[in-house]
């Protein structure tokens, strides 16, 4: 799906990240806006990969956010899914559905 959609799946991250602030088609459609502007959405999905690393103690591996980012963004966004996945919160039922379940 990332590969086809990326924009999803950093939305997915984006509201987990920000603690639901920001919903995730919000967030999926900024970066859809600027991928198409751009041509570079690791403008600013580098970003929340910087922010899940402080906030779960991550080693900056394999090189730092932009780096990955830049030279395969749905990589690092699957990564990213997978590393919330993992600490068993799911990105697909949003932040607030994370509260209730617990």
């Amino acid at each position: 799906m990332t590969f086809f959609r990326p924009c999803v799946t950093f939305g997915l991250i984006a509201e987990i990240d920000d603690k639901g602030q920001i919903l995730y088609g919000t967030s999926g459609m900024l970066y859809g806006l600027v991928a198409f502007c751009t041509g570079l959405p690791c403008i600013i999905s580098f970003a929340y990969r910087t922010t899940l690393r402080i906030q779960y103690g991550l080693v900056e591996s394999p090189a730092a956010a932009s780096v990955v980012h830049l030279f395969c963004d749905c990589c690092a966004l699957c990564q990213e899914y997978r590393e919330l996945q993992l600490r068993g919160i799911d990105p697909t039922i949003g932040m607030f559905s994370q509260y209730e379940s617990n």
